[in-house]
C-alpha cells in the first residue's frame, strides 16, 4: 500500500506515530507520479516504493503545484489528486508536514 500522510515531527521524535491521518494512494497513480519528468516534477518523479519521502514547510507547497500541474495532464486521477490536496491543505492549517509512506500496511 501508499499513503500520504499527515506527519507530526515531534510526535514521532518522542517516539510515538506520528501519523495524524492517513490517505491511500491507489498504486496506479504512485506508479504514474514515480514516471514523471524530473525536471517537470522533481518532488513527485522522486516519490517511490523504496524510502519514506517527507515534506514541509515551502516544499509542501512545491508538492502542491506538482499536483495541480499532475491533475491538469491526467484527468483520470483528479479524484485522488483532489483528495490528496485536501489533505495537504489540511496539514498546512496544522503546520504539519506531509509523508509518503510505501509501508505501512493499514
Amino acid at each position: 500500500m501508499y499513503y500520504l500522510i499527515i506527519w507530526d515531527k515531534e510526535l514521532a521524535a518522542i517516539g510515538r506515530d506520528g501519523a495524524l491521518s492517513k490517505l491511500e494512494i491507489p498504486i496506479d497513480v504512485a506508479e504514474s507520479f514515480f514516471r514523471l519528468d524530473s525536471t517537470k516534477f522533481p518532488n513527485l518523479s522522486s516519490l517511490s516504493f523504496d524510502d519514506y519521502d517527507l515534506f514541509s514547510d515551502d516544499q509542501v507547497e512545491m508538492l502542491v503545484r506538482e499536483l495541480l500541474g499532475f491533475a491538469r495532464t491526467n484527468p483520470l486521477f483528479s479524484e485522488v489528486i483532489e483528495a490528496m490536496l485536501r489533505m495537504i491543505s489540511k496539514a498546512q492549517s496544522l503546520g504539519k508536514s506531509i509523508l509518503f509512506d510505501p509501508f505501512r500496511n493499514e
